[in-house]
């Protein structure tokens, strides 16, 4: 019966592949892990759902940040070529582009790798000497293990929401609830720290006397919430 159950939550797995995306993300495990610890008959749907799941959602151009080169004149109408040019170029060994290469299933498919024990596979992801060979797959790869693995988070996060939102303080728009929220989060879990404790300065935290600095009422909400 207990194998009944867990084999029903594991095949639950198939319509949310971020679970099996997880797996793959982490380094230590890729898809050695689930060949070897899972069903055979699950692998091949597994590694295609998530693929798919890369490819459609994640797997795209970024918008670059500089501007596009001016157009140029032109090139010249190139000369026929002659049989031996088409003989060289049948000859020629085609490369891979970078831009024609998955980069997930490159990741998944070479040997896992042990990372230190007090280093999360986020924190590994979020590292410089990840990001850099791989910017798209580092960004999926943060977006997935940031998900919480439990609700209880988020459904505590929600109801400290309702509570900052109370009935006297309706103005305050979307953008500063996230704002209020989220640093508020950070600073109980100690993943930033204010100026005052030689940490970074924030924005919205009261500044000292003598530095006075009108606000609205949305801002002074958010002062009030400190």
């Amino acid at each position: 019966m207990g194998w009944f159950i867990l084999s029903k939550y594991y095949r639950l797995t198939d319509e949310v592949p971020v679970y099996a995306a997880a797996l793959l993300f982490d380094p230590r495990k890729r898809i050695a892990y689930i060949k070897q610890n899972w069903p055979k008959e699950w692998h091949k749907d597994t590694i295609a759902s998530a693929t798919a799941f890369w490819r459609k959602e994640f797997n795209y151009e970024q918008a670059s940040d500089h501007p596009s080169a001016p157009t140029s004149m032109p090139p010249p109408l190139a000369k026929k070529p002659n049989q031996l040019a088409i003989l060289s170029k049948k000859l020629e060994v085609r490369t891979i582009n970078a831009s024609d290469r998955d980069d997930f299933t490159s990741f998944i498919s070479v040997d896992a790798t042990d990372i230190p024990p007090d280093c999360t596979p986020l924190e590994w992801w979020c590292q410089p000497q990840q990001r850099k060979p791989y910017p798209k797959l580092s960004r999926t790869a943060i977006c997935i293990l940031s998900i919480p693995a439990e609700s209880s988070e988020p459904e505590r996060t929600f109801s400290g929401a309702r509570r900052t939102c109370s009935w006297d303080r309706l103005r305050i728009t979307r953008k500063n609830i996230e704002m209020i929220e989220c640093t508020g989060h950070w600073l109980r879990q100690g993943l930033i720290r204010p100026l005052h404790e030689n940490g970074m300065d924030l924005i919205g935290l009261p500044r000292s006397e003598g530095d006075s600095q009108d606000v609205d009422d949305d801002s002074g909400h958010y002062f009030d919430w400190y």
